[in-house]
């Protein structure tokens, strides 16, 4: 097939080679990370770290690793963010807590006051309150406060809707933080919701928290599973009769016991 020429300008040429005759670009063979594999003897050797729990929080959640993840979901007004303010205000025994709060002007509220004041959180600078995004080109994100130094050992993202969360950006935070070698804890809230996501986080989670008139019902990988009662008036007034079989975990909506 001839190849065609051009005159562009006086003394230019343009040469038209035939498609099969077109210059290609090499291929760059790129070396793909290997990874990792490990052997039943090697995973047993292995040292890992887990927080020594006590008390009730040892009853309901176990000795959870360190890099667990966590999935805390309830009905409005039900207690479950008393419950946060608890646990979160019981980890700083472990480390500090970044507490990402999409609902509540990033913390600076009069409702957060008051639960700050109800859980007994010192200000011991170990529990940090803000609102970053999950993706932003101007705003710090959540990922970066995260890949700070010093930056929290436990971090809560309150919650999974406000934020606009999507499975992939899940991934990405969990696959990336919550690792033997990155060691955080990431505790993930949710509204009363049940779609594809919500169910994919909670099966994914290692101990899953969903709150009924002020128990939670608590299902953990790491031993526990007590009901976690967190205002005790206020369940025996919702749950009536049942408030027995519910704290001690004989009763639960939707379960079989």
């Amino acid at each position: 097939m001839p190849i065609n020429i051009e005159i562009l300008k006086k003394n230019t040429l343009k040469i038209c080679y035939p498609t099969f005759m077109e210059p290609q670009p090499e291929h760059i063979a790129i070396k793909k990370k290997r990874i990792k594999v490990l052997t039943p003897s090697q995973i047993l050797r292995k040292t890992r770290t887990v927080y020594e729990f006590d008390g009730k929080f040892l009853e309901s959640f176990g000795n959870p690793e360190k890099h667990a993840k966590w999935f805390i979901t309830g009905q409005p007004f039900a207690g479950k963010s008393s419950l946060l303010f608890e646990l979160c205000n019981y980890l700083t025994k472990f480390g500090t807590v970044d507490y990402n709060n999409h609902e509540e002007a990033g913390g600076d509220s009069e409702t957060v006051a008051q639960k700050i004041i109800q859980s007994g959180m010192s200000d011991n600078g170990k529990v940090r309150l803000y609102k970053a995004p999950i993706e932003d080109d101007l705003f710090e994100t959540f990922g970066e406060r995260l890949k700070k130094k010093k930056s929290a050992d436990f971090a809560v993202l309150d919650s999974m809707q406000h934020a606009e969360l999507t499975k992939k950006q899940y991934l990405r935070l969990t696959d990336f933080f919550c690792s033997p070698k990155k060691g955080k804890s990431m505790l993930f809230i949710s509204h009363w919701a049940k779609n594809d996501f919500t169910l994919f986080v909670k099966h994914d989670c290692d101990v899953k928290i969903e709150v009924i008139g002020f128990v939670a019902y608590v299902e953990s990988r790491f031993g526990g599973n007590k009901p976690f009662t967190i205002w005790e008036d206020g369940a025996k007034k919702y749950w009536g009769k049942k408030y027995c079989a519910v704290r001690d975990g004989k009763y639960w909506p939707g379960k079989k016991k």
